[in-house]
């Protein structure tokens, strides 16, 4: 949208330039157009100078911590936990990549060889543009929006180029149908027709010959030089598609497992579509030996919540629920997905790695009712607050330095707030 709005503005001061050149002379034009130049470098160089003592000023230079992460993978863990903690800001694993391009992880390699014959400033702009977005997925898995793109096209010229190759093939390879014309000898009935008819089309064809001679002798010499040049160009590429041929039955075979390639890679696409990009967070389903089985205990938490305390109430938990709980509670939250003061959500996650009562001074001073805790040690769940725990240590202990994280990897922690919660009822 920026960028339209800078065309548009760009559109009207080239308008209004002519129209203010209509109304001046060329001399008087040229002193305006002189001034003006001057007066905009000017400021220009003057903004561009304030721009970089601020960013000269910055301990970051400019750069947000995303994009050093993006730099240096490690910058996140070390100095901003809270970018780190984000499952979207992990490094993929390679079965994450054999997930999402699954077969083109094979034809990408084919697509390079093809950018190569020839290169050019195209293929040579898809070469950079994959091994940018290579880098850029290997950094965060969320890129891998960025990675597809470019392992599509690669994927694709690999794919033409085949199907050129085998088609072609198979046209080279077709049998040519030839009527065969009878022999002198020949005695069978109706020989004799069949020859009158032979020496019919014969004279016709010398007939034609004679005229194209007598039309070719009134062209000019250059319709004769042009005529010598295009009838001698088609003999290198004769030869050069004489080495690209196949056996008609590899090459029907080739084409057979390219188009069961595609098919199967839609397969996939619609598979992982539905089952993976498509299951929603608040309803979790788990396939076994018998049958399909739907955990609903998200939604009925929230439902909880809802008809079960007053409505200004305010509920903490970790950032992760903050959405969900705002929506189908319809309770306040202390920290959600948008909440970009790093503070705050480094007071929740204090909360939970301090004792009982220190943790109870907390969320008495942000008017917390409720504590919102996800256990998913009985049936196995993964994302519960305990995997996410050492995140809620770490961003804690990057604004208040009591908290440390050696503490909670040598100790028996159980009076933690969050072990307490986690495990209550629970043995």
């Amino acid at each position: 949208m920026m960028i339209e709005f800078q065309v548009f503005i760009i559109l009207h001061v080239v308008a209004l330039v002519y129209y203010i050149k209509g109304l001046l002379t060329p001399r008087l034009f040229k002193v305006a157009m002189t001034f003006v130049l001057t007066v905009g470098l000017a400021l220009c160089f003057a903004v561009v100078a304030i721009l970089a003592a601020l960013v000269a000023s910055s301990p970051t230079k400019g750069w947000s911590g995303r994009s050093l992460s993006l730099l240096d993978p490690t910058y996140a863990s070390k100095y901003i936990p809270i970018i780190a903690s984000v499952s979207e800001h992990q490094p993929p694993t390679w079965p994450s990549y054999f997930m999402a391009i699954n077969v083109l992880a094979f034809l990408v390699p084919a697509g390079i060889i093809s950018c190569f014959l020839p290169l050019s400033d195209a293929s040579s702009f898809l070469v950079l543009y994959l091994v940018t977005s290579v880098y850029f997925s290997g950094v965060m898995v969320r890129l891998m929006l960025v990675l597809a793109p470019a392992v599509c096209i690669l994927s694709g010229i690999a794919l033409s180029e085949a199907f050129n190759v085998l088609t072609r093939s198979m046209k080279f390879q077709r049998p040519i149908s030839d009527d065969t014309l009878p022999t002198a000898g020949d005695s069978t009935p109706g020989s004799s027709s069949t020859a009158t008819i032979t020496t019919s089309t014969k004279n016709a064809n010398i007939k034609k010959e004679k005229m194209g001679t007598i039309s070719k002798e009134r062209s000019s010499k250059k319709s004769r030089k042009e005529t010598e040049l295009v009838g001698s160009s088609p003999v290198r590429p004769e030869k050069e598609e004489k080495l690209c041929v196949l056996p008609s039955e590899a090459s029907a075979m080739g084409i057979l497992f390219l188009i069961m390639l595609c098919g199967l890679y839609v397969i996939h696409c619609v598979w992982a579509a539905a089952e993976a990009y498509s299951a929603p967070s608040i309803v979790l389903t788990s396939r076994s030996h018998d049958g399909l089985h739907v955990y609903d205990d998200f939604r009925e938490s929230y439902a909880w919540l809802r008809h079960n305390t007053e409505v200004d109430d305010k509920v903490a938990s970790w950032w992760d629920y903050g959405y969900q709980t705002t929506a189908m509670a319809n309770r306040t939250v202390i920290v959600d997905n948008n909440t970009w003061n790093n503070t705050h959500i480094a007071t929740v996650g204090t909360a939970m790695s301090s004792p009982e009562k220190g943790a109870w001074e907390i969320f008495n001073s942000l008017d917390v009712k409720y504590v919102l805790v996800v256990f998913g040690g009985l049936i196995g769940y993964p994302s519960d607050d305990i995997n996410k725990f050492l995140w809620m240590v770490r961003i804690g202990g990057g604004e208040f330095p009591h908290i440390k994280e050696q503490d909670y990897l040598v100790c028996q922690c159980k009076e933690v707030t969050m072990l307490m919660y986690h495990n209550h009822g629970f043995s």
